[in-house]
């Protein structure tokens, strides 16, 4: 079987998909419009939904060795300097067999699924920027900057917040910006906030600020501080000389917070801001033969932690959807039928879940940033009823992480 299937992007969603399709007898190929793997971000919080899907393909166990197995949240007020809630997430691992925080620096797990997917004899194509989607017949192109193209049974959008190819589908739309900033680097982790023996993630809620620390080894962790900004910030990944960063740090008003954040931040070794954006939900992910998958068709804030880890059920269940094709091993191509039916299908197995993910993390991502005392107090008090996080959003976040399957893999 020969099924050709083009993927734009080989961030974190498009080398997985290529390997899951390959798997199943498909044939991909990835074009990427940088010129190399993106050596930008910093950390990603891998659950055992994205867990399960890496272990259809051999992958969980190589992923979990390139992280930090966090077992312990808690959350402070720094308003009045008491804990909200604690949380050991030990037990939620063992039931599921899968670390239920593992926290991954983006740089080693992007590299991690690239090779992987080149090692398992995916083409990939750097310097190829989409400006075309071109349909016709029972054929669809992506037309390339360069003057090139590819020529597909299906072509998949996983190009991100700033996707070519949903522009290409729906009409160009730029991405909303949030109002809110993250500044973040990495730190040596203080002698005060080590916890061998339970490694601990921490978050305090302030006056229009909030802060985030999680351990990425034992001796090193990362740090992120939420704050509103009237002026956006486009994330550049550049490293800042030290001038730069004492300046952003000393700006900083958790630079000055108790337990233990003056300490990290001080000890920053590589920092950045980025503003936070996101692009309305489609109604619809598909158009004829292409469709989009991850942040292209569902950029979220990363106040849930969910944006790869719900890209990621969605490659799951769109090569499970396309393998249900009737005439997927007695066609020498896909038809058109079989795609409009696992495409439509897609969407409506992914849409409701997705949009009240994406609408949760814009909640908590301005509950992160409410100013007054009362306010604060008012959102203390339910954080401090919720066993330190909204009820709402951990019905949901439980809902996540089972994973897009319980049991056996369909694929």
């Amino acid at each position: 079987m020969s099924k050709s299937v083009i993927i734009i992007g080989c961030g974190i969603a498009g080398p997985v998909l290529a390997m899951l399709l390959k798997h199943k007898g498909f044939d991909p190929v990835i074009y990427e419009r940088h010129t190399e793997i993106q050596s930008a971000g910093l950390i990603l919080g891998v659950s055992p939904q994205t867990l399960k899907v890496l272990n259809i393909l051999g992958l969980a166990e190589g992923a979990i060795a390139l992280g930090h197995q966090v077992q312990q949240l808690v959350t402070r007020s720094q308003l009045t300097q008491e804990i909200l809630g604690s949380r050991d997430v030990s037990p939620i691992s063992q039931k599921l067999g899968w670390p239920m925080v593992l926290v991954v620096k983006r740089t080693l797990y992007c590299q991690y699924l690239y090779d992987s997917a080149v090692g398992r004899g995916i083409p990939v194509y750097f310097g190829k920027k989409v400006v075309g989607v071109d349909e016709s017949g029972d054929r669809v192109s992506a037309v390339f900057e360069d003057g090139t193209s590819a020529e597909g049974d299906l072509l998949v959008g996983c190009d991100g917040l700033h996707s070519a190819v949903r522009n290409a589908l729906f009409g160009k739309e730029d991405p909303r910006y949030m109002g809110l900033v993250q500044i973040g680097g990495f730190s040596p982790t203080p002698e005060s906030l080590r916890n061998d023996s339970k490694p601990t993630g921490f978050q305090i809620y302030g006056d229009g600020a909030h802060f985030i620390g999680m351990p990425v080894s034992d001796t090193e962790m990362v740090w992120a501080t939420t704050l509103p900004s009237p002026n956006e910030a486009k994330e550049d990944w550049q490293r800042r000389s030290p001038e730069e960063t004492r300046d952003m740090i000393n700006g900083l008003p958790v630079s000055r917070w108790e337990n233990g954040v003056e300490e990290v931040i001080r000890g920053t070794t590589f920092i950045t801001r980025y503003g936070l954006y996101d692009r309305p939900v489609l109604d619809t992910w598909h158009k004829g033969r292409s469709v989009l998958v991850g942040d292209a068709a569902h950029p979220t804030s990363p106040h849930m932690g969910q944006g790869a880890n719900q890209a990621l059920e969605d490659c799951y269940h769109l090569v499970r959807l396309l393998c249900k094709s009737p005439n997927l091993h007695t066609s020498d191509r896909l038809t058109s039928s079989d795609i409009e039916t696992a495409l439509t299908q897609y969407e409506h197995l992914r849409i409701d879940i997705v949009k009240k993910t994406v609408a949760l993390a814009a909640e908590e991502g301005n509950r992160r940033v409410i100013s007054g005392r009362k306010a604060c107090e008012e959102r203390d008090e339910m954080l401090r009823n919720g066993g330190g996080s909204n009820p709402e959003r951990l019905k949901l976040q439980m809902e996540l992480i089972q994973g897009p399957f319980v049991g056996e893999s369909e694929i």
